[in-house]
């Protein structure tokens, strides 16, 4: 056979031979859909935000128990302090201490300045 007799056969078969197809990249199939990707989106928002929404709660709790002990604290101080002026005042209050202070100041008794009123009318 002549070269062209050969270059023509081996044409014919490399013709017949399948040639290697160019294969397209084909896209993997994601196992989560895009509605099951919007769902673990969202619980992940719902759960952070319900968490900061907790803490956020926790600290209002606190500062407020904070104030209220600052408060209850006040209002013991406030009673200790009425409770001396009660004592002072009972203190100075008494009989043998005003009859004192009136005679230093001049007072004398006269019995016949004193007068009764009646009330039981």
């Amino acid at each position: 056979m002549s070269n062209l007799a050969r270059k023509l056969n081996q044409k014919q078969i490399t013709d017949l031979q399948p040639r290697p197809s160019i294969k397209k990249k084909e896209k993997k199939q994601s196992k989560i859909t895009t509605f099951e990707k919007i769902l673990y989106v969202s619980f992940i928002f719902v759960c952070f935000f319900i968490g900061t929404k907790i803490i956020r709660t926790q600290a209002a709790i606190f500062d407020t128990n904070i104030k209220i002990e600052n408060v209850k604290n006040d209002v013991a101080k406030q009673k200790q302090h009425n409770s001396e002026l009660k004592m002072k005042v009972d203190e100075l209050s008494t009989y043998d201490r005003i009859w004192k202070k009136a005679k230093e100041l001049g007072l004398k008794i006269d019995s016949n300045n004193v007068k009764f009123t009646d009330t039981s009318n």
